[in-house]
């Protein structure tokens, strides 16, 4: 990498590599948590692909509306198909052999992706693109060859018009389908939701025919979801075929809405106007992380039909959960200047306390809230004062997220849900054989993949931090609670060294369960030298920092087990049971890479030399930006080399402390 400072995301020149196009993905995102993706080869490997994919319930309750289109170019009676769909033994058709380039930018208010085929004389340049805060994809098509030639252009929309988790199968008859007002309105059941398609003519000629003949494509192959151990074969409708004829070239909009509940009856607002959108040259590694970062906040309509910002942990399947989000905040909004959003975020999970405890998540489905974790309430402590640091707003703090903080404080000292309690020594227990609450939360039916109940060292690591915070927070205000907070804070210190200390290894334990020690060499330990705040001597932080290098350390993150532990697994693949039985056995998790970066500018004093080094360090994730989730991180990557990247093409985490890394390593 010669520039680091720079990236180039467009692909130019001969017909591009079909085996390596097709594991790269794209991804446009709209604010509402819906979002258009695919791979650069034009194919859908995932059932979470598709051109619109919408959220009913913002940012929440998504549905695949349009997955894909179909466009064939007939000129001079020569007929070509640019389109492709895999089956399980072919492609067909095979419209990438005439893919000459892809670019793509995910950048509100327009986030655009283009590919241009050419064939036998023949050139199309398909741009999907996403209005940002609407339920629409436009997808625009410049089909062009000879002037004198007679030219035709047919789509076919494919609608699955379904739940993004699951999968359409053909059915007798077709979806409700009728003309309204030059749409054509299609209905999933009788009370939506409805996607509603219709073409715009962008230069002059005649408007598109709908030929309303319609069609089912059987068996379609998501090789994605296969890989997965999951259903992967698909039926997909096709209502019919947008036609469109011209004299040299037709230059043509498909537009898709998609509408729900009382919206269904209304015919779609007209389109957003549109400016040419010219390929993407070079740009920064901070600019291409500030649009990464932006594809992860949305808005989340309230009960009160009210919208607020949310932070989606991630992109195809995840919703907006606490503990990413705690995480991710600081990243993703204070390092790009946002603190005004991250204090709305904040405030929305500190209005669902319950209990001393803050979400884990927010149901898919409905208003339902899950609670199972210790360390999103202790992560929520750490983001309200970063934030409320970074906006300088004090009386914020005092007012919103103070009293908060004091009944999660009151609660784990009383004990809580969860098994969660502050036992004699000062230190945070939590779980049960049954009940896992920390981040290495893999289960399977009664299957634990990663037991972690009883005392946790980042979970300890994070309550000592986040006394300290909290007493600094109370000096000059309430002197006498500061004293307690921090009385507490120095027994909670003396009694980590006691227990979590290894010093024959050097390291802390991950675990103590009634005595019992967990000698595993996990990444946790990391957070007791990253955070302001720490139990440690100098020395031992130096000593941890050592051994998390030597053992756990990749260009990508840091593993979740080292190698040579009986239970590590070098590859995270497979079925369901057989990924979370590897994700936090050996895996490599990129948001760890925060967290190293810091820790290692704490143990060097933050000087130039160990800015350089880490700068160097975080090189293969700024051009992972290129090779997987084009212009976003993966949620992690397999312990073993090459390091695959598994999981999400997208993870707020991921990008967000990416972000902070890169930010902490500049020069001076």
């Amino acid at each position: 990498m010669t520039d680091p400072g720079e990236m180039q995301q467009q692909t130019d020149g001969p017909p591009l590599d079909p085996d390596l196009e097709i594991r790269r993905e794209w991804l446009l995102t709209n604010g509402r948590g819906g979002y258009a993706s695919g791979t650069v080869l034009g194919v859908p490997t995932r059932r979470y692909h598709g051109l619109l994919v919408a959220a009913a319930r913002p940012p929440l309750e998504r549905w695949v509306m349009l997955s894909a289109t179909l466009e064939r170019g007939i000129v001079g009676g020569r007929f070509h198909a640019f389109g492709a769909f895999e089956f399980p033994h072919a492609f067909d058709p095979q419209g990438f052999r005439h893919l000459q380039s892809f670019s793509t930018c995910n950048r509100a208010p327009l986030p655009w992706a283009r590919f241009v085929y050419q064939a036998d004389g023949v050139r199309l340049v398909k741009q999907v693109m996403l209005p940002h805060g609407r339920d629409e994809v436009l997808v625009r098509y410049e089909l062009s060859a000879d002037p004198e030639e007679d030219v035709m252009l047919h789509v076919g929309p494919f609608t699955p018009l379904r739940d993004y988790h699951s999968l359409t199968r053909a059915f007798p008859g077709t979806y409700g389908m009728r003309e309204i007002g030059g749409w054509i309105a299609l209905d999933a059941y009788a009370d939506g939701p409805r996607l509603w398609l219709t073409t715009v003519r962008n230069d002059g000629g005649a408007s598109a025919q709908f030929d309303g003949h319609s069609d089912w494509w059987y068996g379609l192959l998501y090789r994605e979801e296969a890989a997965r151990g999951l259903e992967s074969r698909e039926d997909l409708f096709v209502p019919g075929w947008f036609r469109a004829s011209g004299r040299g070239s037709i230059d043509i909009t498909l537009r898709a809405v998609a509408a729900f509940g009382a919206a269904m009856d209304n015919l779609p607002e007209p389109p957003p106007p549109l400016s040419d959108t010219p390929a993407v040259s070079t740009r920064s590694v901070e600019s291409r992380l500030r649009e990464a970062a932006g594809a992860f906040v949305v808005r989340r309509r309230t009960p009160r039909q009210t919208e607020l910002p949310t932070i989606l942990a991630g992109y195809h399947w995840f919703g907006d959960w606490g503990r990413d989000t705690f995480i991710a905040l600081p990243g993703l909004l204070l390092e790009t200047g946002r603190p005004a959003e991250a204090m709305q975020i904040l405030e929305v999970f500190a209005s669902a306390e319950r209990d001393g405890l803050i979400p884990n998540r927010f149901s898919d489905y409905g208003e339902g809230r899950d609670y199972n974790s210790v360390d999103a309430t202790l992560w929520f402590i750490h983001a309200a004062d970063a934030c409320c640091t970074a906006a300088d707003r004090p009386d914020v703090w005092a007012e919103r997220f103070e009293p908060v903080c004091e009944r999660i404080v009151e609660a784990f000292l009383r004990g809580t849900r969860f098994n969660i309690r502050v036992e004699d020594d000062g230190l945070v227990a939590c779980g049960d054989h049954y009940n896992q609450v920390t981040w290495m939360d893999a289960k399977a039916g009664d299957v634990v993949f990663t037991p972690r109940h009883g005392k946790a060292v980042e979970i300890n690591a994070l309550w000592y931090h986040g006394l300290c915070l909290l007493a600094r927070r109370a000096d000059g205000r309430d002197d006498e609670r500061a004293a307690r907070l921090r009385q507490l804070a120095s027994q909670v210190r003396g009694a980590f060294l006691s227990v979590f200390w290894n010093g024959e290894a050097g390291c802390l334990y991950d675990v103590d369960r009634d005595g019992w020690k967990d000698m595993a060499m996990r990444p946790n330990q990391i957070l007791a030298v990253s955070l302001e705040h720490s139990p440690l001597s100098t020395e031992q932080q130096r000593s941890v920092l050592e051994a998390v290098t030597r053992t756990l350390l990749t260009p990508y993150g840091l593993r979740t087990l080292a190698p040579g532990h009986p239970s590590y697994q070098g590859r995270c693949e497979g079925n369901p049971f057989e990924r979370d039985r590897a994700c936090h056995q050996g895996t490599v998790w990129a948001w760890l890479m925060g967290p190293y970066v810091e820790a290692y500018l704490r143990v060097h004093g933050f000087t130039g030399e160990a800015r350089r080094r880490m700068r160097e360090l975080l090189e293969p994730l700024i051009l992972h930006l290129e090779t997987a989730g084009l212009g976003q991180i993966s949620e992690m990557f397999d312990g073993d080399p090459p390091h695959t990247p598994r999981g999400c093409i997208a993870q707020a985490w991921s990008v967000a402390e990416l972000i902070r890394a890169w930010h902490i390593t500049a020069p001076g």
